[in-house]
Order: structure tokens, then C-alpha cells, then sequence
């Protein structure tokens, strides 16, 4: 009796130890856990041509006719409710908010985040308890050489958000280049620990806008033309959630 029961529990062993060889882990976050979403996004668009000479190079910024909220919250939150969370939409602390900046902005690619903004967003996690918290931020365009397409590297390195290219290059004015110099950031509670789980930067993916067209004045793009770009935003974004909520659930 006691060889049977020692055969039956090493089978039992091996099955387990299949499963979690076969990448069967436990969720990052149960399901029903609480997931933040924090959005520092402005409905921005910046326009950057690529001259011949740099006195041929302009910049212009537009105000999208959407909100951030249509491009990124709504359609986020849809995702992650579907996916089985109690997702909620959460307004960046006052302190956040004043050092968003330093704290999150300017290093869109660094693996770790302040000691402060970590105390900030554990002080949130608390209050709000949460399981999870996804932070997305701009960035500006200052890990250019990360990215393989010639024509980011040939933008400022203080432009961040949305926006897209155009060239005076053969082409360059009928299909502009789309960036998302955007990131994504997911963080977690384990135990009583929080840490940065997951950092995702769109600047590694550039896109087409297929049915732009310039008009008249390059310069002076209308309010129509600028809000064909909000589905273009959409996908870019969606792929950008593609990426990042699978970590909940691996």
C-alpha cells in the first residue's frame, strides 16, 4: 500500500512539474483584481517636415478634435474589463502631476523609476488598492538611435507624444510617417512590494498615414485633416495594449 501511494504521489509531482515546465504560472494580478489606469496624455499632434536644408524643416503643433480619454482610457478599460479586472480610471496626484516630468517624462526606456515616485505610486496603490497600475506617459524622442527608421533620428529630440512626418523626399508628403513617442508603464503589488513589471516604448514602431492629404498649404493643415488621425491613434494605440496587458495574465 504504501509503494502504490508513493508511485501515484511522484506521478503526481511529475504533472505538476510538466505544468509549470509548459509556462503555466500564476497571474500577475487575480482576476477581479483592481487596475489603475493613469493617463498624462495631452490630445497633441505635432507635424515635423524634413527639408532638404534645414531652413526647409518646419514644426507645427495641432490640438486634436478628441479627447485622450477616446483614444486611450475608454478602449483600455474596455480591454481590461473584458479580460476580467475591475478596471478604473484614476486622476494623477497632485504630486505626480507636478513631477511627472522628472520622474516618468524624460526617461521613457530607464528600467527603474525614482525612489520618490516609487513612494508616490505605493502611497497610491494603498489608497486606492489596487493590484495593478498602468501609467501612460509621452517621452520625448531622445533614444532615437534605439529605433532602426532613419526618419525618427532625424527629428528634435525634445518632440514627444503623437505626431507624424513628412519629407521633401520622393513620397514623403503623400504617405507621412506616424510616431508614437509614446510609453506604457505597468506596475504590480506582490506581497507588500510594488515594482515596475513592464516598461513599453512606441517609439519602436513607426506607421503610415495612408489617406493623408496635404491640401494647399503644408504648413496650415485643416481640422479635418487633423482628425483623420484619430483612428490612426487608436490602432497605433491598441497595438501599444496588445503588448503590455498580457503580462497580467501569463
Amino acid at each position: 500500500m504504501f509503494a502504490r501511494r508513493a508511485f501515484l504521489f511522484a506521478l503526481l509531482l511529475c504533472a505538476t512539474g510538466s505544468a509549470w515546465s509548459q509556462g503555466s504560472q500564476p497571474p500577475l494580478v487575480p482576476p477581479g483584481g483592481r487596475v489603475g489606469v493613469i493617463d498624462l496624455m495631452l490630445a497633441d499632434v505635432t507635424h515635423y517636415h524634413i527639408g532638404r536644408s534645414q531652413t526647409d524643416s518646419f514644426l507645427r503643433t495641432y490640438r486634436g478634435s478628441w479627447t485622450t480619454a477616446d483614444v486611450i482610457d475608454e478602449p483600455l478599460i474596455w480591454e481590461l474589463t473584458n479580460a476580467g479586472f475591475e478596471a478604473v480610471a484614476l486622476a494623477p496626484s497632485d504630486r505626480l502631476r507636478r513631477e511627472k516630468q522628472g520622474w516618468i517624462i524624460e526617461n521613457p526606456q530607464a528600467a527603474r523609476l525614482p525612489r520618490a515616485c516609487m513612494g508616490e505610486l505605493e502611497r497610491l496603490f494603498k489608497a486606492e488598492n489596487l493590484a495593478a497600475l498602468i501609467i501612460i506617459a509621452p517621452g520625448p524622442n531622445s533614444e532615437s538611435n534605439a529605433v532602426e527608421e532613419s526618419r525618427l533620428r532625424r527629428l528634435p529630440g525634445y518632440i514627444q507624444g503623437w505626431g507624424f512626418s513628412t519629407s521633401d523626399e520622393p513620397g514623403g508628403t503623400e504617405k507621412p510617417v506616424v510616431f508614437n513617442l509614446t510609453q506604457m508603464l505597468l506596475l504590480v503589488k506582490s506581497d507588500d512590494d510594488v515594482r515596475l513589471d513592464y516598461r513599453d516604448w512606441g517609439a519602436a514602431y513607426l506607421y503610415e498615414w495612408n489617406n493623408f492629404t496635404p491640401g494647399d498649404d503644408l504648413k496650415a493643415l485643416g481640422d479635418e485633416e487633423v482628425a483623420k488621425l484619430q483612428p490612426v491613434f487608436a490602432d497605433v494605440m491598441k497595438r501599444q495594449f496588445a503588448r503590455v496587458l498580457p503580462r497580467l495574465k501569463p
